[in-house]
């Protein structure tokens, strides 16, 4: 019999994909999110009948019912200020569902937890490899919450013997990266493609800074690698591709798959956006040495995706 797995946020830009691999895997996936697109819901439906189940509410609507496993996606990146509301406020925002998933886990005695953490839990990092292994230094309520939920996982795992673990993610691009309240900000391969796409000019901004690209539909197939590996070795793993790629490479392969595309240089950064302050390579090692992981998706093969998505939105427009 297929397993079953519960994951919180699936709506969101990163869980989708997160859904659609555990179902191209074989999994019964039953998706909870605040909102759920109906397009979304039919397109599953239609692809995977009869092994996927939608319920749309926050953490107060998991569902009393047996689970393999869980994947909690769910998250509030957006500030306290974009919210309206108290530094606190945003805080709890994603510790309530954080620790509400937790206890709802071991009661329900789900065999694995997944917790999705963030690079975000670096405020910065010298230049050089970061592994699992560098402490963060978290600034901001979304990356305290998200070492908070590192922090649980190593202590569930260490005191208490439960099958928790923490995934780190680094720059995600793919399909569905659309601003939302929750997550206001889309990646810098969506803000690039879009200025492609609409205007035909690509604004390039500290064109040497470098960070490293993860397709989202391999996150997809890493959880799914999480789930049915028999045995963990570690509370926290950094789920991130080895392609490592500057502003102007990013601009110059999006140029290439929309010829005529003009590239403006601006050597300083962007009015609005603080310069990079996380200098280092963030290191999927150890996840791909333990996992046996090798199936990354090469930005020049995935990013002809991400601009015909952007199309077919200009032309419904």
């Amino acid at each position: 019999m297929s397993k079953r797995v519960l994951v919180t946020g699936a709506g969101g830009f990163v869980c989708t994909h997160v859904v659609q691999a555990l179902l191209g895997h074989g999994w019964q996936v039953t998706a909870l999110d605040r909102v759920i697109p109906e397009d979304l819901q039919s397109s599953w439906d239609s692809q995977w009948p009869g092994q996927i189940q939608c319920i749309e509410g926050d953490h107060h609507a998991l569902p009393d019912a047996p689970f393999d496993a869980v994947v909690h996606g769910a998250a509030i990146t957006a500030s306290a200020s974009e919210r309206g509301e108290s530094p606190i406020a945003n805080l709890e925002a994603n510790i309530q569902p954080l620790l509400a998933v937790l206890d709802w886990s071991a009661r329900q005695q789900v065999k694995r937890t997944v917790l999705v953490s963030s690079t975000g839990v670096f405020q910065r990092t010298a230049a050089g490899v970061v592994n699992e292994d560098i402490p963060p230094s978290p600034i901001g309520m979304y990356a305290i919450a998200k070492q908070m939920s590192e922090l649980l996982a190593e202590t569930l795992r260490q005191q208490h013997q439960q099958d928790v673990v923490a995934v780190r993610l680094g720059n995600i691009y793919g399909s569905g990266d659309w601003p939302r309240p929750t997550r206001p900000r889309v990646s810098l391969v969506a803000r690039l493609v879009r200025q492609a796409v609409q205007s035909g000019v690509i604004q390039v901004y500290t064109p040497d800074e470098r960070r490293d690209w993860t397709f989202a539909p391999d996150i997809g197939d890493c959880i799914h690698n999480l789930l049915a590996a028999p045995r963990l070795e570690h509370s926290l793993y950094q789920l991130i591709g080895p392609e490592v790629l500057s502003t102007l490479e990013v601009a110059t392969y999006i140029q290439r798959a929309l010829p005529g595309t003009e590239l403006v240089i601006h050597p300083q950064s962007e009015p609005g956006i603080p310069p990079l302050t996380r200098l280092g390579t963030f290191s999927g090692a150890r996840f791909e040495r333990e996992l046996e992981f090798v199936h990354w998706t090469p930005f020049s093969s995935a990013i002809g995706a991400v601009i015909a998505e952007h199309q077919q939105q200009m032309e419904a427009v």
